[in-house]
């Protein structure tokens, strides 16, 4: 029994407002789906933020459409569950992909958490925020001793774990059942496979990357989709890549060498087919950072699509100040982060926007109501 799992496509995201980053998601999504359909595996698995927002654009929907046509063309079904930014928090609330389920999508609720598929057990749990991990934990208990009835059993989650996201987890390894025979994971942009009870945990990353953070990973494992093989006494994956659409490059430079080295960067920029992502890391060495960044943006823009440049002082490496110039709307994210200071207040101030804007007001009171009171314990 083979079958194949991706996660985290995040359709609709326009990374740094920029459009041209909007089409790259969609386009790496339909080069994953058009790998999966050539592979024919009995099925699919997608765990989680197949949308970057519960309320997708338009042209979003028509990618995620026909694609799941022509795995329904295949005659290959996909089992999928909702992420944190595909589900609106919202009572009675239904996520986009309900809007495929005649093109052979079955999306995994809490009302209807599993199927069975030949034999195979398939659980699902959508996510759940650390605020409701005790629910979670319940989830998980019924599914694990439903499927102690069958041989193969497969769990979709799309949580942080302890152990891979230790500032931002949800839930700790140790609490999670061991009776599976594979872990199909999502949350985490980074690839990851580790052997957990009698099978495997597997995190197949995003499909492309949605921050600056994932670089390290992608350039090691890249970005694709994982085939999975249950039909022996352990599970056999393998990770099969697809090529994106542009250029993520990361490069360091020194102001002293400033010339010679734009130089030579513009000349490797100069000779790739579509323009790249940059992140620029720039050893000042006493050098002025406006004057610096007028330099770099005005001989680099019509090279890059996205330039962003990190500050580094030589006499203090820990000091490390970046400016970004994205042609295009920045993030929320990153402006709140440079106009509040205190760190926890500017991570409210962004869940609240994107809770709002999602029309997720009631996330946004709870948000705003567990946040006042972590804070008054604290003081007490």
């Amino acid at each position: 029994m083979r079958f194949a799992h991706f996660s985290d496509s995040h359709l609709g995201f326009r990374q740094y407002g920029i459009y041209e980053r909007e089409l790259d998601f969609y386009r790496a999504f339909e080069r994953a789906v058009a790998g999966i359909a050539r592979e024919r595996p009995d099925f699919v698995l997608h765990s989680g933020d197949l949308f970057d927002s519960p309320k997708p654009p338009p042209r979003a929907l028509w990618v995620a459409q026909r694609a799941f046509s022509k795995l329904r063309e295949r005659g290959i079904p996909v089992y999928a569950i909702t992420g944190n930014h595909d589900m609106l928090f919202r009572r009675g609330a239904m996520p986009p992909q309900v809007l495929y389920k005649s093109l052979g999508v079955n999306l995994l609720t809490e009302d209807e958490p599993f199927v069975v598929h030949k034999g195979v057990f398939i659980g699902g749990v959508p996510y759940h925020s650390k605020n409701y991990v005790s629910a979670l934990r319940e989830s998980l208990g019924v599914l694990s001793k439903k499927a102690g009835k069958y041989g193969k059993a497969v769990i979709m989650l799309h949580q942080g774990i302890d152990r891979y996201l230790p500032k931002g987890y949800e839930i700790e390894l140790n609490e999670i059942p061991k009776n599976f025979t594979y872990y199909a994971m999502g949350h985490i942009h980074s690839r990851i496979k580790e052997r957990f009870g009698k099978g495997m945990l597997l995190y197949p990353g995003s499909t492309e990357l949605w921050s600056a953070s994932e670089y390290d990973d992608y350039r090691r494992n890249g970005k694709g989709f994982t085939l999975v093989d249950i039909g022996g006494d352990e599970p056999a994956v393998q990770n099969v890549n697809i090529q994106l659409e542009r250029e993520i490059m990361h490069e360091n430079i020194t102001a002293l060498r400033l010339d010679r080295q734009i130089a030579q960067l513009a000349d490797r920029l100069s000779r790739l087919a579509k323009r790249p992502l940059l992140y620029l890391d720039v050893k000042e060495a006493g050098f002025g950072r406006s004057s610096l960044h007028d330099v770099l943006t005005g001989k680099l823009a019509g090279l890059v699509l996205s330039l962003r440049v990190s500050y580094v002082m030589d006499k203090d490496k820990a000091e490390k100040v970046t400016l970004a110039r994205s042609f295009g709307m920045p993030q929320v994210q990153e402006i709140l982060q440079d106009v509040i200071h205190d760190k926890n207040k500017a991570k409210l101030a962004g869940m609240l926007f994107e809770s709002l804007a999602a029309g997720n007001d009631e996330q946004a009171a709870k948000e705003a109501e567990n946040f006042y009171k972590n804070t008054k314990g604290e003081k007490a």
